[in-house]
């Protein structure tokens, strides 16, 4: 598979995307499903970065299928009386309402794009089977999803990630790339550079009983009191051959990609491993992790703010581009705010989650 095609590619400023008239095309197009398939019509809310958040899907296939990955942040209270993000999705495939809302035409089997309106009000994204937008000022997501059992593994597994990136950014929440791991409410952030080994390190980590937040997105939150919040996005998990012959317990939760080009498969955590699921936690520790075959076991060291604050740019901006001057000058007060650790992997898989371990249990 392409690497444009993992979600990470810029938002590319596009003066002939009109935003106003997508949007418009596809809330229309949703009512119109909404109203001629009313048993269909499933309604949910979430708790995406501590904000509420309402789904309503039209298609009980889709609504099933396309909220796993994110079924740890389910709200089960009362009602949210004001949600701060409202998503409506419909499933073309069963309702045969068409969107003639289009951002590129012609084959788009392999591509994917994402584009803003001039006025950057407007966020849209376009894949094999997704178009979705969200309209920034009234904090809303509408589009339209093409299910089929042929659907990438990418939008199955990553759902709406763009737009979500782009929402969690104008929340004061910056998305970073990098995995999260905690045990008694104690969040250790993992992060390196591209075959660093910190999927390797999250997935260690959920093995071993830590509790597990993502090994991909994470949402980073520094509040006016100082504390430093990491916050969930998603409980699937993108796997790599080599990864599922070494973590044979994930292996019933394996999706694996229908498509010759797609090399991952992905796992959904949500339901052989809830109840090490969180949706949040306070990040006591920055761990900077690196390969070293050399070793049998994992050994760390503390590392200075400077090597902390060097381990966090290349990977969690370059990988994921945030957007605003702001974003570096987040990771820098990170890197003051929370002691680092630089963390060799050894050989020797169980040894990592016992490093991590021993890791927060030294922060007191």
């Amino acid at each position: 598979m392409e690497s444009r095609f993992e979600g990470a590619a810029e938002v590319i400023d596009q003066p002939t995307f009109q935003g106003t008239k997508v949007f418009e095309l596809l809330s229309r197009a949703f009512e119109n499903a909404r109203k001629k398939y009313p048993s269909e019509v499933q309604e949910s809310y979430y708790v995406f970065g501590g904000r509420p958040v309402k789904f309503r899907i039209v298609g009980r296939e889709l609504e099933g299928s396309l909220l796993l990955p994110f079924s740890h942040l389910r709200h089960t209270g009362p009602i949210p009386s004001i949600p701060q993000l409202t998503i409506d999705l419909w499933d073309e495939t069963q309702t045969k309402i068409r969107c003639q809302a289009h951002i590129i035409s012609g084959d788009s089997e392999w591509k994917q794009i994402t584009v803003q309106s001039s006025d950057q009000r407007f966020v849209a994204q376009q894949l094999p089977n997704t178009l979705t937008c969200l309209d920034r000022t009234e904090s809303r997501i509408v589009g339209s999803i093409a299910w089929h059992p042929w659907v990438f593994i990418y939008e199955r597994a990553k759902p709406l990630a763009r737009l979500l990136l782009e929402w969690h950014n104008d929340q004061g929440i910056q998305v970073i790339h990098g995995g999260l791991v905690s045990q008694n409410g104690r969040g250790a952030l993992l992060v390196g550079k591209s075959g660093s080994g910190k999927s390797t390190s999250s997935l260690a980590c959920l093995s071993g009983g830590l509790d597990f937040l993502g090994e991909d997105f994470i949402g980073l939150e520094i509040t006016k009191e100082k504390s430093v919040v990491g916050h969930s996005l998603y409980n699937s998990v993108f796997l790599e051959r080599a990864h599922s012959k070494r973590f044979q317990e994930l292996a019933p939760h394996v999706v694996s990609g229908l498509h010759s080009r797609e090399r991952k498969s992905a796992v959904i955590l949500g339901k052989g491993f809830r109840q090490q699921l969180r949706r949040f936690v306070p990040i006591r520790v920055l761990v900077l992790v690196r390969v070293n075959e050399q070793r049998i076991q994992s050994h760390f060291r503390s590392a200075t703010k400077g090597e902390g604050l060097l381990g966090l740019g290349p990977s969690c901006l370059f990988q994921i581009p945030s957007r605003g001057a702001g974003s570096f000058s987040k990771l820098a007060e990170l890197a003051c705010l929370v002691p680092a650790y630089q963390l060799e992997l050894g050989r020797d898989l169980r040894s990592i989650p016992l490093a991590v371990e021993k890791i927060l249990s030294e922060l007191g």
